[in-house]
């Protein structure tokens, strides 16, 4: 009974990852679309409709209000957890690539470019929006799979994840060390330049910037 309940609660933190990823990646790409009048890549990761951002907002907002019933409450807080979700995961970004794929800095009450009042106001109405409206229906979907099959589902997942997640930074950290001039040190090196080339990942990821200059990567290559 304790190992199903481990695996009914990683599968559905999983599920909700990857639901809120793949929405948030449709949300975006659809609003470059209104914004631009052009369809252009907003995926977070190299295999798949995912942006891990959203993902991360989205599962872990589900998590921590679930049980929430008062509508200012949920918004509150889906306006403070938000904005500190879009804030580490931009610093994160900036420490561990070096690029950075938003930058806030023009609107007003902004938080070192990273967030800003107006986006966490966003994300509360976002949240109040999902938890309303959206969650109680996924999640009676999400039930509705047997528990036979949850622990594949939960492997399948997983493997996937850790693999396309693994090989974006990779190949991300590699793309910025090419802007840079770095050549290749091992193996591994040469077979990203092979596989992820610049030209392929600009693709993927249009909008990376240098957070110094704040010019597109893409404009440097």
């Amino acid at each position: 009974m304790k190992e199903n309940k481990i695996v009914n609660w990683v599968y559905k933190v999983l599920m909700l990852f990857m639901i809120g990823s793949f929405l948030g990646c449709f949300y975006e790409t659809i609003l470059c679309f209104l914004q631009r009048g052009h369809f252009e890549s907003r995926r977070g990761l190299i295999y798949g409709p995912f942006n891990p951002v959203y993902g991360i907002g989205f599962m872990i907002m589900c998590l921590l209000l679930k049980k929430e019933k008062k509508d200012l409450v949920i918004f509150l807080k889906g306006f403070l957890y938000g904005g500190l979700i879009e804030y580490a995961c931009s610093w994160i970004q900036e420490f561990v690539f070096h690029t950075s794929s938003w930058n806030y800095s023009k609107y007003y009450f902004n938080f070192d470019g990273r967030t800003s009042v107006f986006h966490m106001i966003c994300w509360g109405i976002a949240t109040l929006l999902v938890m309303k409206h959206l969650y109680p229906n996924i999640i009676r979907l999400i039930d509705k799979v047997k528990q036979k099959y949850r622990i594949a589902i939960t492997i399948i997942i997983t493997v996937f994840l850790i693999f396309d997640i693994t090989i974006s930074t990779m190949a991300c950290i590699r793309y910025t060390e090419r802007i840079n001039n770095i050549g290749p040190r091992n193996n591994i090196d040469k077979f990203l330049d092979k596989y992820y080339p610049n030209e392929y990942l600009v693709k993927i990821y249009p909008n990376l910037k240098d957070p110094k200059t704040k010019e597109k990567l893409s404009n440097m290559k």
